[in-house]
């Protein structure tokens, strides 16, 4: 079963990936991907909150969603093994001088090491003793062909903090 994991994730992320453009509902993309580990987090005595602005962009509603699905389940899985009660916020901003909107998946796990920060989106690349290496690859790989952008950062809780920045619809 994990080996077939491996193989699936490697094949997604190897493969070219055709864009189904529709209208997204950032903020409704980023309350599932939250509603899908909430239960976990509250097992053990956490919360995952989503807050700001995020306005509906051209895109992939599938990818983005599973884009937000690995960082929510990523930061709940760093809270958890570094043996911390998780807090995970997705928060979004609109730049419209920009035109973009700013994603950020925060945590107050023990964060990302500076010496990591530079290897966590190449593929193979884990810190995990279970991890495939791929999921943070097939995040940037999903934010790339939306034009946007990825940054890994620290969180004002010392955890890390992931920030997506998504150019805006023309309509927004």
């Amino acid at each position: 079963e994990s080996l077939g994991q491996v193989v699936t994730n490697f094949l997604t992320f190897a493969k070219p990936a055709p864009l189904m453009l529709t209208s997204v509902d950032l903020e409704a993309t980023a309350e599932r991907a939250a509603e899908e580990i909430r239960a976990d987090a509250r097992a053990h005595g956490g919360e995952v909150t989503v807050s700001g602005t995020f306005p509906a962009i051209e895109g992939d509603d599938v990818l983005l969603r599973q884009a937000f699905s690995n960082l929510v389940r990523n930061a709940l899985e760093a809270c958890i093994g570094a043996g911390r009660v998780p807090f995970i916020t997705l928060e979004g901003v609109m730049d419209p001088a920009q035109r973009v909107v700013r994603i950020s998946v925060t945590d107050n796990g023990p964060g990302i090491a500076p010496e990591a920060r530079e290897q966590v989106f190449r593929p193979f690349f884990t810190t995990k003793k279970e991890g495939t290496g791929l999921g943070l690859a097939l995040v940037q790989k999903s934010v790339v062909i939306h034009n946007g952008r990825i940054a890994v950062g620290t969180s004002p809780q010392g955890g890390a903090t992931l920030q997506i920045v998504l150019p805006l619809s023309a309509s927004a």
